[in-house]
């Protein structure tokens, strides 16, 4: 068939929210140029929404490349995009964004076949492979189920398929490497009123980018030839080549087809069932450790002499945690637990205090998102939470302290409501009902804290209040155990013995947290 051709810069792809609530299908340029209009971008998996956040971002740091805190104060007052500048660079860097062309493929290898012939090396993979919830090779799915020969993706699928490459590959097996952040963070998301609000707070000065970044050669997709070699390391990274990183050697065999894609459904006439998937870009080990200004990380224990324990760790979903127990790390400055706030955040409050872009009486909103693996090859699930944080607390380092205060208290409460329950009613071997029960009222007792939580990240802001908020949100933690506690035994029946036991436990779990809760006020 003639070369397919497929334009992303002019051709509709991504989904947005508009303000009245419905979905539209939009280009590139019209994203750019109308992002005032629009909520949010919008897709059923968030991490094609993250891949898709990176790209306008780095396209617009390229384009717009913020110096001084008072040119984004100048921008985000403007409430658009230049749109002399978006058009300006749709006119040098459009033919880039084709995701066919022969010569400069959107994210891909051009010295790799445009189509594969039965015996040549290497061997093409299914397309399916970028994506997690796919069915592909030995990959653990649980969202969609198949064999992988028979899935077929439109353009516009393909395409949010190469965006989750940089920020979420993992190893998959010999030789190939996980992307820039290695095991995938939790990535923060900076929201807004509209979408054009949220790139605006995702757009860095040079202060807050990444300080180990190559600031002389800017290697940033469209300003590069389309060439990815195989297994080549880079040492010196820019900030715009990270949001892009390609990591995977990739080239995408089109071909005319009249299928729906397996991914949307839609009707597609030219599709993509296989590819050449290797590995791509990476960074050797002894490079400088790269911080993602989107990500947050715990940081070194200074007293430890092992050499793992020396290396900052991304804070990244648990399977069984909520998300909220790790709030002071993602969002706040945190010496108590040893963790580095994001720098995009610290730029954002740095903006709401000097120049009033946003009201900083009012929650900010963020968007996290994660997936959780097995630190390698294997996805179990993604993570997709909001939370709205006020803005003085995210620069407020006392306040980062008596958040993690409270999560602590939380954390010990649930160490003593498990251990009283395995003490009095069994719960670990081969007490599997049990055992269920004691999980199950764990995972009570953190869902339950959710709401009172995020009231209480908003009451502790001001100082003059802040004990007895904070008295009060022992109270409540000390209550909802207790509850939480009966609930679970409860359900356990109503024999003689099971009653004799539950009178025991519970008694045992009231003093055990009352005491808890006096002993932590007394501290």
């Amino acid at each position: 068939m003639s070369d397919p051709s497929f334009n992303l810069w002019t051709l509709p792809w991504i989904t947005v929210e508009a303000r009245d609530g419905g979905l539209a299908t939009v280009s590139i340029e019209d994203v750019l140029l109308n992002a005032h209009e629009f909520l949010a971008i919008y897709d059923p998996s968030p991490l094609v929404v993250v891949g898709i956040h990176r790209l306008l971002t780095a396209i617009l740091q390229d384009k717009l490349a913020p110096q001084h805190e008072r040119d984004l104060a100048k921008l985000w007052k403007s409430g658009k995009f230049p749109p002399e500048l978006i058009h300006e660079f749709g006119e040098e860097y459009g033919h880039r964004f084709d995701l066919f062309s022969p010569e400069e493929p959107f994210l891909q290898s051009a010295d790799l076949p445009l189509q594969w012939t039965k015996g040549e090396k290497p061997e093409p993979k299914s397309v399916a492979t970028l994506f997690p919830e796919m069915p592909s090779g030995t990959m653990v799915t649980h969202y969609q189920h198949g064999f992988e020969g028979n899935f077929i993706l439109c353009p516009s699928c393909a395409t949010k398929g190469l965006l989750m490459i940089p920020p979420f590959v993992t190893s998959g097996g010999p030789g190939l490497k996980p992307s820039i952040n290695g095991v995938p963070p939790i990535y923060i998301i900076p929201g807004g009123n509209t979408l054009f609000e949220s790139m605006v707070a995702s757009l860095l000065l040079p202060t807050y980018q990444p300080e180990v970044r190559d600031i002389q050669n800017d290697s940033v997709w469209w300003k590069r030839k389309a060439l990815v070699k195989e297994k080549h390391e880079f040492t010196q990274v820019s900030y715009k080549h990270s949001l892009m990183y390609p990591a995977r050697r990739i080239r995408l065999h089109a071909q005319q087809t009249k299928n729906d894609c397996s991914k949307c459904g839609q009707f597609c006439e030219i599709g993509i069932k296989t590819m050449i998937f290797r590995m791509g870009e990476s960074r050797p080990k002894d490079a400088p450790f790269w911080f993602d200004p989107f990500a947050a990380y715990c940081l070194p224990d200074a007293e430890s002499k092992s050499a793992k324990a020396q290396t900052p760790i991304p804070i990244r979903p648990v399977e069984g945690r909520v998300l909220w127990r790790e709030f002071a790390g993602l969002f706040l400055q945190n010496d108590r637990a040893n963790t580095r706030q994001p720098s995009a955040l610290k730029q954002i409050a740095d903006l709401i205090d000097q120049y009033q872009v946003a009201d900083d009486e009012t929650p900010y909103p963020f968007r996290c998102v994660g997936m959780r693996t097995d630190m390698k090859a294997k996805i179990f699930e993604w993570i997709d939470v909001g939370f709205s944080v006020p803005p003085h607390l995210l620069q407020d380092p006392v306040g980062g302290v008596v958040v993690q205060e409270a999560i602590d208290f939380a954390i010990f409460c649930d160490g003593a409501l498990k251990r009283i329950f395995r003490q009095h009613f069994g719960g670990d071997g081969k007490e599997e009902r049990r055992k269920q029960a004691k999980q199950e009222m764990s995972a009570t007792f953190w869902r339950t804290l959710a709401g009172p939580f995020r009231e209480f990240v908003v009451q502790i802001v001001e100082p003059n209040t802040r004990d007895q908020v904070s008295k009060a949100w022992i109270d409540l933690v000390v209550r909802h155990g207790i509850e939480t506690f009966e609930q679970a035994t409860a359900r356990l029946g109503n024999s003689a013995a099971t009653l004799q036991q539950r009178v025991r436990g519970e008694s045992h779990c009231r003093a055990r947290l009352h005491k808890l809760r006096n002993d932590w006020k007394g501290a």
